[in-house]
């Protein structure tokens, strides 16, 4: 198949960094941001594309009827953890669940199993915690109680919450979406931040920065009650901003206002 190019996105969050799906040859520029900003940073799976992996940085195949497919996505798993332990971030954050995931509910399910315990092993193996990113557009895995169930067991692996997705997600199943996030905020260690309007808005926009001015009345998420239920129950939570640009230290001001807004919302 075609190899996908690496997305090579460093996400801002509040006083942190998350490194998503970096080339390889660009891995010297980030560690050298990375150690100048002595910042706490976590690792989204892929942390760097390597030759054998020519997916999208999204793709995930835990629950794929192709025993070869799913190595193929703990052997990633592992090499994120690997470089996770190395470069000292604190935890990892992972998809479970895509698009290419197994039609057998059967199936699912027993690949959830055996996935969950791989996940706790993997985890407690290199003492670096795994954030279990929700989400669900199609498939048997996609309910709130069985992602909580999933980490519930082990205190290294959690939820990550992120917005965008789950209001995409609720909407896709007919769902409520402020029920979810209160059926998920228990369980929530960290949280991604983006908003959008739909589907066809975030098809054509992807992960549009959070403001002040976007309006639940236009569309959009509302992004504080959202945030206030979550931190609620874990005011703890890391906050990364997942949007479709690598800032580093060059954030333009309306993108830095929405963050300067989140964090007013993180401290009251």
């Amino acid at each position: 198949m075609e190899r996908v190019k690496a997305a090579s996105l460093l996400h801002t969050g509040l006083d942190r960094y998350e490194v998503f799906d970096f080339q390889g040859d660009r891995l010297g520029e980030l560690n050298t941001f990375l150690k100048t900003k002595r910042r706490p940073f976590s690792f989204h799976v892929p942390f760097f594309r390597p030759s054998y992996f020519p997916h999208t940085g999204v793709s995930t195949f835990f629950l794929n009827d192709a025993k070869k497919m799913r190595e193929l996505s703990f052997r990633i798993m592992n090499s994120t953890l690997y470089f996770a332990k190395g470069w000292e971030a604190d935890f990892t954050v992972t998809h479970l669940v895509w698009k290419d995931d197994s039609k057998n509910r059967r199936k699912v399910m027993n690949f959830v199993s055996d996935t969950k315990a791989r996940f706790s092993e993997i985890s407690d193996s290199y003492n670096i915690p795994i954030n279990v990113e929700f989400g669900g557009y199609s498939g048997y895995f996609h309910e709130p109680v069985q992602f909580v169930e999933f980490v519930s067991d082990n205190p290294m692996l959690g939820i990550c919450l992120d917005i965008g997705h789950t209001f995409l997600i609720s909407k896709t199943r007919n769902r409520n979406f402020f029920k979810d996030i209160e059926s998920l905020a228990p369980q929530t260690k960290s949280i991604h931040v983006w908003n959008t309007k739909g589907l066809d808005h975030c098809k054509k926009h992807n992960h549009v920065p959070v403001h002040p001015s976007q309006k639940t009345g236009d569309g959009w998420i509302d992004i504080k009650k959202t945030l206030e239920i979550i931190l609620d129950c874990n005011k703890e939570c890391d906050i990364v901003f997942e949007y479709n640009h690598t800032y580093f230290d060059k954030i333009p001001q309306k993108v830095q206002e929405g963050m300067d807004w989140v964090r007013s919302i993180a401290e009251r």
